[in-house]
């Protein structure tokens, strides 16, 4: 598969996770978002990176997938992997930072 067939794959487990949430059914959204968010890991491991804007809105994505799966030790594994490049364009690389920020400040108010 190229990775515009993992992203394509993504759409539709992200759309699918999007009609759970708001059915309430919390624990199928996550699984679903899970899925989507390990497509876009691999539509992002098959990317040019020669792409850089394609490369940055498929980084923002894969890690917005991890976090709404709630898996954010890889959310931030990956964030902190494209970070630490200089690939992305600077709007991905402030979004990263953005959502890096938003994983901390939701694990403060996370109860023990």
């Amino acid at each position: 598969m190229t990775w515009a067939d993992h992203h394509k794959q993504r759409e539709g487990f992200a759309a699918d996770a999007e009609i759970a949430a708001m059915q309430c059914a919390i624990e199928h959204s996550m699984v679903l978002y899970k899925l989507a968010a390990q497509a876009e890991a691999h539509a992002l491991a098959g990317l040019d990176v020669k792409k850089t804007r394609t490369l940055g809105v498929i980084s923002v994505s894969a890690v917005a997938l991890w976090y709404k799966a709630r898996d954010y030790p890889q959310a931030q594994r990956i964030a902190h992997e494209w970070l630490s490049t200089d690939l992305l364009p600077p709007f991905a690389v402030e979004q990263l930072q953005s959502l890096l920020q938003t994983m901390w400040s939701d694990r403060e108010w996370e109860p023990s």
